[in-house]
């Protein structure tokens, strides 16, 4: 995976001054996720993000999101925690063992203090 560094704006989901988060978009085809055993695999994944979050104890998972525009479809799931790079350095192996998404990033969001994101574009 090749990694780039970028500083976007923050998250979506609100502003959560006391924590960090980690954010991960998977982005599909339109239509894609109508496919039974693609979403049936998304809901594995999260699973899988749930279980890696609550036993390495970095953070908390948030929830996801699913999102549809004309051209495409998305999940965003949302990771939470008191250090972002930590949230990351537990899910990029699980991340890196996904072949065939062919799109996906992920946001790195620190506290809204630093008034600062880090994004990683696969």
């Amino acid at each position: 995976m090749n990694l780039k560094d970028e500083l976007p704006g923050n998250s979506p989901r609100g502003n959560r001054q006391d924590e960090q988060a980690v954010i991960i978009c998977l982005q599909f085809p339109k239509g894609k996720l109508e496919n039974k055993k693609a979403l049936n695999a998304i809901f594995e994944l999260e699973a899988i993000l749930r279980e890696v979050i609550h036993q390495s104890e970095v953070g908390t998972y948030g929830g996801n999101e699913f999102a549809q525009t004309d051209i495409e479809e998305s999940v965003t799931f949302y990771l939470y925690g008191d250090d972002a790079t930590k949230i990351y350095h537990e899910v990029q192996p699980i991340l890196d063992s996904l072949p065939s998404l062919s799109g996906f990033y992920v946001i790195k969001r620190y506290s809204a203090l630093l008034e600062s994101t880090n994004t990683i574009i696969s």
